[in-house]
């Protein structure tokens, strides 16, 4: 089955990059792409079991702390560095 799609051209564009980023053509980058995103076995059978799953995710680290992204910001820039930070700790949030 062939499908066409016209998309403008700032995504275009980046869909140009990203494949060249991955070493693939456009053609099997957005195929994978799409089969990542249209794959139904996450270990969800509906959509609200997914979002039940992430609001809990979301009320844990809100309770408990995790990682600021700030933090996360600057392990990611130091990549390839001669100054290249370890990986970043969770941070327990205070109680009280």
């Amino acid at each position: 089955m062939t499908v066409s799609l016209t998309i403008p051209a700032a995504l275009a564009a980046r869909l140009k990059a990203a494949a060249e980023a991955e070493g693939k053509d456009v053609d099997t980058y957005a195929i994978d792409a799409l089969h990542v995103m249209s794959d139904e076995d996450w270990g969800y059978t509906d959509d609200d079991a997914y979002w039940r799953e992430l609001r809990a995710q979301a009320d844990q680290t809100l309770r408990e702390g995790g990682i600021p992204f700030e933090d996360v910001q600057r392990w990611v820039a130091s990549w390839d560095t001669e100054e290249e930070l370890p990986p970043p700790e969770p941070k327990v949030k205070a109680r009280g």
